[in-house]
């Protein structure tokens, strides 16, 4: 890697400024700052990868990309540039390109776990189980205490229906720490797929004391309660998700479902309109505004919804989701 070559001592002092700013998330000033030290040295890879993750933060993934690119090409063995770019092409649901990126920092460094956890996301998000599982265990090989390594392997496993095996290993998990707040919220994940939503709920329940700002449990608490028909209780735990992290589309998608089920149509869409802001890949969030605004007899914008959601599960092979869409259109004509 060459990113450590000798560097304009004023380029490197606007870097160094960069990276305080980045630090306690003042980003703009931070872009501002590594402009500065690209400006005084053309070839300064990680400035343009540290820029790339401050555009990157502030959801300017193309803008990212073009950065990392540079960073790629000013040092073609920088590992990490390689990871980023990964990550910002997965974020615009480009995840072969992103697949391509995570082999490719591979190549240069076997024992990367960061770049095995990641490609087995975007494998994940690929619906390729199986190889997304391969690839956690290999990051859990490398390193056995990699808790989101082991989280995302869980989940994956879920998707291809071994939720008792999960279930086995977060009991285990548990009993040798009974803190671990998100041990209680995968088990509970797993018991919620196997429909006991009631024995997911206490699991919930239980991450949830021991960690208040836990987002993700409040909102599976909610889709658990849905799942009950307890759609009021369910409305109040995702408004406590989106409290706690207001860019969570999946609880805006979510708490949109709760409403709608209790006849809040309106209310429902304006929580779609936000997921979808949040998330534009989100089939079921087209789908289900598609629906809602097809109750509300607005045919002409429930159809265009529906053909976007057509487009997107064609685009990203989810067959059941299609299926559904195309009876929905052939009932709307």
């Amino acid at each position: 890697m060459n990113s450590d070559r000798k560097i304009d001592n004023e380029a490197a002092t606007h870097y160094d400024y960069g990276l305080i700013y980045h630090a306690i998330n003042k980003l703009q000033k931070a872009i501002a700052q590594y402009d500065e030290a690209i400006r005084l040295e053309s070839k300064y890879a990680k400035a343009y990868n540290n820029r790339g993750l401050a555009k990157a933060t502030l959801d300017q993934y193309d803008d990212a990309i073009k950065d990392y690119d540079e960073a790629i090409c000013s040092d073609s063995e920088y590992v990490e540039a390689y990871c980023n770019r990964g990550l910002a092409r997965a974020a615009l649901g480009e995840h072969e390109a992103a697949i391509a990126d995570y082999d490719e920092a591979l190549s240069i460094n076997p024992r990367y776990v960061e770049a095995y956890n990641n490609r087995g996301l975007a494998r994940a998000a690929l619906r390729q189980y199986k190889a997304a599982i391969e690839d956690f265990d290999k990051a859990l090989s490398i390193n056995p205490r990699y808790a989101e390594a082991h989280y995302n392997r869980d989940s994956a496993m879920l998707q291809i229906g071994w939720p008792q095996a999960v279930i086995e290993d977060y009991d285990e998990v548990i009993a040798r720490n009974p803190q671990h707040a998100k041990a209680y919220n995968n088990r509970g994940n797993a018991k919620a797929s196997l429909g006991q939503h009631e024995a997911a709920i206490t699991d919930y329940d239980e991450a949830i004391r021991l960690d208040p700002q836990y987002s993700t449990a409040y909102n599976n608490r909610g889709n658990a309660k849905s799942q009950l028909r307890q759609h009021e209780a369910a409305i109040f735990d995702y408004d406590k998700a989106i409290h706690l992290n207001p860019r969570y589309a999946d609880a805006y998608s979510n708490r949109g479902n709760a409403k709608d089920q209790l006849g809040h149509r309106e209310a429902a869409v304006a929580d779609y309109d936000k997921a979808i802001a949040l998330n534009p890949h989100d089939v079921a969030a087209y789908y289900n505004r598609g629906v809602t605004k097809a109750d509300l007899l607005k045919h002409s914008a429930a159809i265009e919804d529906l053909k976007h959601a057509r487009t997107l599960a064609q685009e990203q092979k989810l067959t059941e989701i299609l299926r559904l869409v195309e009876q929905k259109l052939d009932k709307l004509g």
